[in-house]
């Protein structure tokens, strides 16, 4: 199986949320937005929307972290798995996730992670924008550097 991951364009983002309700009402069948596993942030310096989610790492930090065998990574879409009957919330994943994806669910005492809905991401489906992707790994590469480049440009011109 090839191994794709979520990409995230803000350019595209119109800032709707639907990827986080339909994150929600996949898992949880519940219109809850703090229990989505995808976040949508407006940052009011960028005049843009950003994306908090997993980027299912290469070698994930959150993984080693956890001292309780809670997280493992699927083998089939690389996705952490979390495992409820052994997360004991000490949210060490949480402080260890360099992407800031991993939060608390807040109605139950263990962490959540994105699944990429086993490989079907819901939250790609819905986007209308296609801000949100999921590609293979290396066309992902290609859209991280290129969206990077075009953050940076924009900083710049703010600062100048």
């Amino acid at each position: 199986m090839i191994r794709k991951v979520l990409v995230f364009e803000p350019k595209k983002c119109i800032g709707c949320r639907l990827c986080e309700a339909t994150c929600v009402m996949t898992h949880f069948n519940v219109t809850n937005p703090e229990k989505a596993r995808i976040r949508i942030i407006r940052d009011p310096n960028l005049q843009m929307d950003l994306a908090f989610y997993c980027h299912q790492c290469s070698k994930p930090p959150c993984v080693d972290a956890c001292k309780f065998n809670a997280l493992s990574i699927n083998p089939d879409t690389h996705a952490i798995i979390v495992n409820q009957e052994n997360c004991v919330a000490c949210r060490a994943c949480i402080q260890m996730c360099p992407h800031g994806a991993i939060q608390m669910d807040p109605t139950s005492e263990h962490v959540l992670i994105c699944t990429t809905c086993e490989g079907n991401p819901a939250c790609v489906k819905i986007c209308p924008e296609k801000a949100i992707q999921y590609v293979n790994i290396e066309r992902a590469d290609h859209v991280y550097k290129s969206t990077l480049v075009e953050v940076m440009a924009q900083n710049t011109k703010q600062n100048d």
